[in-house]
């Protein structure tokens, strides 16, 4: 999608003495509580990491990250509190994540609480991730042949991030039990000789759908899908107080496994 962009605005570029500046109203700030308590695949224990932000407008290049938030999780007979590090990011280390486990987000914001729960769904691991030599639309970018072997029950569903908020979801339907081979195309500024993690997470139908159509919304075009988040898309977290005013973003807890890819000049 970001070819596709780039692609068109040359066109206009092309076709267009004058600049044209497109006046779009100012829209009311949503709070965006992007959530996630994951473990890697069969360890026990995990790490819980929270970002909280406002929508932007449109044009806008700064990310209004929300700072002073309570975030905490609460299971079983167990509450911990969240600490912000980096501005509007919150995290909680060496969290003991079994299955069958409840966990219970809550985020109190400008005496506002908002509260999701939800329990850990399992992953794979990633085989290998290899640089081919395929291209789409230009020669400049890089093609990462992913490999990962589905569990055996049927009805799974994965969430891949490719770092910079690319993400890709699949689900077992046609490969239940067996290796998925497929290529990920990276755009011409993809750094090269630069370590990047690349991460495979389980997800839930929910969270899957979610992402689906979250990610149809974004038009990967950068900027990640949380935080810029342009829908009113309803996610898993509820208001406490007012039901309609929900916040956007999700809160889920899973399994994840990290591949470091390094892409070389072809």
């Amino acid at each position: 999608m970001k070819k596709l962009i780039f692609v068109f605005g040359l066109l206009l570029f092309w076709s267009c003495e004058d600049p044209i500046d497109v006046e779009l109203p100012n829209t009311a700030q949503n709070i965006v509580i992007d959530a996630m308590l994951w473990r890697p695949v069969a360890d026990t224990q995990g790490t819980l990491e929270v970002i909280l932000t406002k929508t932007a407008d449109f044009y806008s290049n700064t990310v209004p990250y929300i700072s002073g938030a309570d975030v905490s999780l609460h299971y079983g007979n167990t509450s911990v509190q969240a600490v912000e590090g980096d501005t509007g990011h919150y995290s909680i280390d060496d969290i003991q994540v079994p299955e069958n486990e409840m966990f219970t987000l809550k985020v109190i914001i400008d005496d506002v609480i908002y509260t999701a729960t939800e329990s850990l769904v399992l992953s794979t691991t990633i085989d290998a991730i290899t640089q081919g030599e395929d291209t789409i639309f230009s020669d400049d970018e890089v093609e990462a042949i992913v490999q990962f072997t589905d569990r055996p029950e049927l009805g799974n569903y994965y969430i891949m991030n490719f770092g910079d908020n690319n993400l890709f979801v699949t689900r077992d339907v046609f490969y239940n039990g067996n290796q998925l081979t497929f290529s990920f195309y990276y755009d011409e500024f993809f750094p090269k000789n630069t370590p990047t993690p690349i991460h495979l997470m389980g997800a839930d139908k929910d969270f899957y759908t979610y992402m689906q159509v979250l990610i149809s919304h974004a038009g990967q075009d950068g900027g990640g899908p949380f935080a810029t988040a342009k829908s009113t898309l309803r996610g898993n977290i509820q208001n406490t107080a007012d039901p309609d005013a929900f916040p956007l973003g999700y809160f889920r807890v899973v399994e994840r496994d990290t591949f470091i890819f390094t892409a070389v000049e072809n």
